[in-house]
């Protein structure tokens, strides 16, 4: 057994030696990417939710959220809401801003028609007539949290 520190320490030409002799693991290249991907996602900062990512959970019949983000001291979260052909959202009143970006299809709210690109902001304190989508929509929303929401009503 080794008495001195200095006895473990490689000589510096082994050590080069081990090193090169090492190889990078072979990684598919899908793997790869999304391995690089999240990387670069996590130094920038950024929280990312891939369009297969995430879980859809039904709202009410016809109506599937995800959630894309969630902020706890605010309140609020930002959410993809598919609604399907038919769809109703019930009338509701707002605590906060709602903000709401048609991404696909439509929706009818007081006999006035909203398509794909339209933005809505309820202001806290409005009052929302019935959404209906007669042939189904992607609406990107962001409210007060839906379980404050649920409370409220």
């Amino acid at each position: 057994m080794a008495d001195k520190p200095e006895e473990f320490a490689l000589d510096a030409e082994i050590a080069g030696m081990l090193g090169s002799a090492l190889q990078a693991p072979r990684l598919a290249a899908p793997l790869r990417e999304r391995l690089r991907e999240r990387v670069l996602e996590r130094a920038a900062g950024i929280h990312v939710v891939r369009a297969e990512a995430g879980t859809w959970v039904t709202l009410m019949p016809g109506i599937s959220i995800k959630r894309l983000h969630q902020d706890r001291e605010a309140g609020s979260e930002t959410n993809l809401w598919r609604l399907s052909a038919g769809a109703i959202i019930p009338e509701h009143d707002h605590r906060s801003d709602e903000e709401c970006l048609v991404v696909e299809g439509s929706i009818l709210q007081g006999g006035v028609e909203y398509r794909a690109g339209d933005y809505l902001l309820a202001p806290a304190g409005s009052h929302h007539e019935p959404l209906h989508s007669p042939h189904g929509a992607l609406l990107l929303i962001r409210s007060q949290t839906l379980r404050s929401y649920f409370s409220a009503t």
